[in-house]
């Protein structure tokens, strides 16, 4: 998705005199240790977002995890049956 928005907005605002210099300083902005950028934006942007849906969050990991687990008990059991049936298949040839 974020490819998306950054093709979109560079195809409609790469036409603009010193876009490419713009879109450069930006960068060092967010990247350089000495302006705190980075953190200005998530202070002033990300953290509201994220803290306005960290309940939706929280539930989706919960949910990733229960599908991890269940994967996890399901090799447990296919490796359990495996087992079973070489046991079998040796019973029956001796």
């Amino acid at each position: 998705m974020p490819i998306i928005v950054k093709r979109f907005v560079d195809w409609t605002v790469s036409w603009l005199p010193m876009y490419g210099e713009a879109k450069l300083l930006l960068i060092i902005y967010l990247w350089h240790t000495s302006t705190r950028g980075a953190g200005h934006v998530y202070d002033g942007f990300l953290h509201p977002l994220v803290s306005w849906h960290e309940a939706d969050i929280d539930r989706g990991l919960l949910d990733l995890k229960a599908r991890d687990v269940t994967a996890s008990q399901l090799k447990a059991v296919a490796a359990i049956g495996q087992v079973w049936l070489l046991e079998a298949a040796r019973c029956v040839s001796s």
